[in-house]
């Protein structure tokens, strides 16, 4: 609480005395002239670089050209393995989600990007499809379940498979074939995926809003009192993951098997600023532990940001989408700019708290 203290005194004086009775040694006093008031600073509006716009997936200045072109939906593998990968330091949004038993996979939405490598990429699930929905994205995975290959099909998705141009558009990576087997094996490149998208003759045109959440002007706390020093995310089992907030600059840094999870082309820890989790029904579907993931219709969440969660919503009507979410309030939701790691699963996650410079409730650890 700001307490505001003002004290003014004020004098005066007057009738019946005569000038002669003044002592002549008694300077007349000057009125000091008043002090100008300081006039405040205008504001400062930032201007986009020449040729750049406002990114609807992060709220950042990215190339026109770039904003103007729908994005890939990247399916990345995320086993042990697989560690570490490359290039998920330029995807603007990256969903993670249960494949089969306890093993996620990872879809990464790329706009404006120029990674020389990316991967490595993996098989698609039907349900991977609504991620690559929500933005209007062209599918990149290599292989799918026989459902995933009808979701692509059924909802004319245009796709870029790595069974179909494995050596031309994917290439291996040798050593990771040889010591960690051909499923961890496959690249690709920002370069590699504009040609073929451009020789197949896709629509690249981004559709009217390819984002799916507003942004702050600010960096704000949406909920102040609700602390998330550490957001921790269970999937399946053992398979838990971890983002831990830096206050020095607001990024929540992602960690994978109790280890830092690592970006190799940029040898980086990868980091976001904004934890978004939905919470959905799942069922297993078959013998090798696939999963039906529950995308349409509504459910709860959580969004992690600027150190603190809060409750949010989300709400999806049919396949062709989007996913909408919303805040306690039910209005259309807001987060900081940056970029966005959604966790989708049908646990519940804890947050740690307290950090520095947030107001500190008496609970330092929420469970819901």
């Amino acid at each position: 609480m700001l307490t505001v203290a003002a004290a003014m005194a004020f004098a005066a004086c007057g009738g019946g005395v005569q000038a002669d009775m003044l002592p002549e040694e008694t300077p007349p006093v000057a009125t000091p002239a008043p002090t100008p008031p300081i006039p405040e600073p205008e504001p400062v509006i930032e201007s986009p670089p020449p040729g750049h716009v406002f990114s609807p997936l992060t709220g950042l200045y990215i190339r026109e050209e770039a904003a103007n072109r729908r994005p890939f939906a990247v399916v990345i593998n995320n086993e042990r393995q697989a560690m570490p990968q490359s290039g998920l330091m330029q995807a603007d949004i990256i969903y993670e989600v249960l494949a089969e038993g306890s093993i996620t996979r990872l879809v990464a939405i790329f706009q404006d990007f120029d990674a020389e490598m990316i991967g490595p990429i993996r098989s698609t699930r039907h349900y991977f499809t609504y991620f690559a929905l929500d933005h209007g994205a062209v599918m990149v995975h290599h292989g799918g379940s026989t459902a995933g290959y009808a979701a692509i099909r059924n909802r004319r998705i245009p796709a870029v498979d790595g069974m179909r141009f494995d050596g031309t558009v994917f290439w291996r990576d040798i050593e990771r074939r040889r010591t960690r087997g051909l499923e961890h094996s496959s690249y690709t490149s920002a370069e590699n995926l504009l040609d073929i998208a451009d020789r197949l003759n896709f629509d690249m045109e981004a559709r009217e809003n390819p984002g799916i959440f507003n942004f702050f002007e600010d960096l704000t706390a949406p909920a102040p009192r609700n602390l998330a020093q550490r957001v921790i995310v269970p999937f399946h089992g053992n398979n838990i993951t971890a983002f831990e907030y830096n206050p020095e600059d607001n990024l929540y840094y992602k960690s994978i098997f109790g280890e830092p999870h690592m970006d190799a082309a940029v040898d980086a820890q990868v980091a976001v600023s904004n934890v978004l989790v939905k919470i959905t029904g799942m069922s297993v579907i078959d013998g090798d532990g696939r999963r039906n993931v529950v995308m349409v219709g509504s459910g709860e969440g959580y969004l992690a940001t600027h150190g603190t969660f809060s409750r949010v919503t989300w709400q999806r009507d049919d396949a062709a989408g989007p996913t909408r979410w919303y805040d306690e309030d039910g209005e259309p939701l807001t987060v900081n700019r940056g970029r966005t790691w959604i966790s989708v699963i049908n646990g519940r996650p804890d947050f740690e708290g307290p950090i520095e410079d947030v107001e500190y409730d008496e609970n330092n650890r929420q469970h819901f």
